[in-house]
């Protein structure tokens, strides 16, 4: 394989591993903010980051075969990152689906939280560059798991958008079924792209 054809898998690599990072980082922290605060749509948002690093992980390791001129293995990790993703998609919808009603029914609702406002800001502002650079990049290459891997990170635009506009409605009106109903959107949105990746794969 020739240094040019090497060079768009070295730099999928790169996005790859700087999503990790990120994810790791930030989710790491939504998801313990919502430990403490109770937030439904932190987790949701959370975890989709955590899901995200893990494929993420997975495609560091595929195109660093590819760059390295090993392509036997590239399909089996492109089909195990479209199956984990999926997999986790849905098992996150339906945890925060069963949640999300048991909190509205039950009256249960959760703690606001500054820095969760925050996590989710940063998120707007970072994550869009991955996502566009990634979706653009799995064309130019044809994968379709860095093409599912940009739609997991532009999902995570996504839940921080509902996450963050949850938190300022409860903080701002004090409508404290604001959390709960964000994580009813997220886990459609979970949902949808659970079944998408199953297609994928």
């Amino acid at each position: 394989m020739a240094d040019r054809d090497r060079a768009p898998a070295r730099r999928a690599a790169r996005l790859c591993a700087a999503t990790v990072a990120w994810n790791l980082a930030v989710g790491g922290a939504a998801v313990a903010t919502a430990a403490i605060t109770g937030s439904l749509a932190l987790i949701g948002f959370g975890v989709n980051a955590v899901v995200d690093s893990s494929v993420s992980t997975l495609l560091v390791r595929r195109f660093g075969l590819q760059a390295s001129g090993h392509p036997d293995r590239v399909a089996r990790l492109e089909d195990r990152a479209l199956r984990i993703a999926s997999a986790a998609f849905t098992i996150i919808a339906v945890y925060l689906l069963v949640q999300g009603i048991r909190a509205l029914t039950a009256g249960h609702h959760a703690d606001t939280s500054r820095f969760g406002v925050v996590e989710a800001i940063l998120a707007l502002a970072v994550l869009p560059y991955l996502a566009v650079a990634k979706y653009r990049l799995s064309g130019r290459i044809g994968s379709r798991a860095l093409r599912a891997d940009s739609l997991l990170t532009a999902s995570g635009i996504a839940l921080a958008a509902v996450a963050l506009t949850g938190l300022l409605v409860q903080r701002a009106t004090g409508w404290r079924a604001a959390d709960p109903v964000a994580a009813l959107v997220i886990a459609a949105v979970l949902a949808w792209q659970g079944l998408r990746a199953f297609r994928e794969s």
